[in-house]
C-alpha cells in the first residue's frame, strides 16, 4: 500500500477513535446530569456481536415499573461482569433503553480512546512532516 493511504488511514481512524470518545463522554455527562439511576443484573455476557468480545446483557426495573433487557453497546474480552452480577445503571428518562453501567469502566473507557485518536493522529502528522 502507498504511504499516503496508509497516513489518511491512520488519521481517519484516530479522527473516528477521538470523535467516538467525546461523543460517549458527551453521553455520559448527560446522563449524569439527568439519568435515573437504578440496580440492574447482568443476565448474560453475549459473545455473538463481533466475535472478539463479550457484550453484558442488562435487566433493570425502570421507575415506571417497566422491564428493561438490553445489550449494553461496549463489550470486553475477557467479559467485565459476571451472569447475575448487579451493577448500577444511569437510564435516559427520555428513553428507558438508553443507558449506561455505572463504573470504572464507563469513566475510563472514553479518556482512553480520544487519547489514542489523538496520538494517531499527532503521529500521523509528524511522521508526515518529517518523511514527506
Amino acid at each position: 500500500m502507498n504511504a499516503t493511504i496508509d497516513e489518511i488511514i491512520l488519521f481517519a481512524g484516530g479522527a473516528f477513535l477521538a470523535v467516538w470518545g467525546f461523543a460517549k463522554i458527551t453521553e455520559r455527562r448527560k446522563l449524569l446530569k439527568n439519568g435515573v439511576r437504578v440496580e440492574g443484573t447482568v443476565m448474560e455476557n453475549d459473545y455473538s456481536g463481533n466475535g472478539s468480545s463479550y457484550y453484558p446483557v442488562i435487566r433493570y426495573v425502570t421507575l415506571e415499573k417497566d422491564w428493561v433487557t438490553k445489550k449494553y453497546d461496549i463489550g470486553s474480552s475477557p467479559p467485565a461482569f459476571k451472569e447475575g452480577e448487579t451493577v448500577r445503571v444511569i437510564y435516559s428518562p427520555d428513553n428507558n433503553q438508553q443507558f449506561i453501567i455505572d463504573n470504572w469502566h464507563s469513566k475510563l473507557l472514553a479518556p482512553v480512546f480520544i487519547a489514542i485518536g489523538i496520538a494517531l493522529i499527532i503521529g500521523v502528522v509528524v511522521y508526515y512532516i518529517l518523511y514527506q
